[in-house]
């Protein structure tokens, strides 16, 4: 069975709204959070922000973590 996977993105702090984008799987998530980077770093009035990537599981919505530990940061980061 696949896991519901959502973007979540925080910007200029202090946070108003959060934006949750579904994706459907690690893959996606990272291609939306580089898009969200991207876009963020061309944008002067965006000075902050934060995202990260949540699954649904047990009926909750809660951070991510891969088999060995790791958060979407980490993988980000090239540690997978």
């Amino acid at each position: 069975m696949d896991k519901k996977l959502r973007v979540w993105y925080m910007d200029r702090l202090p946070v108003k709204n959060t934006l949750y984008i579904k994706v459907k799987d690690i893959k996606e998530a990272k291609l939306v959070i580089m898009v969200l980077t991207q876009r963020d770093l061309k944008d002067d009035r965006i000075t902050d922000n934060m995202m990260g990537l949540e699954e649904f599981d047990n009926g909750e919505w809660g951070e991510y973590y891969n088999e060995d530990g790791q958060d979407i940061d980490e993988i980000m980061k090239g540690k997978q």
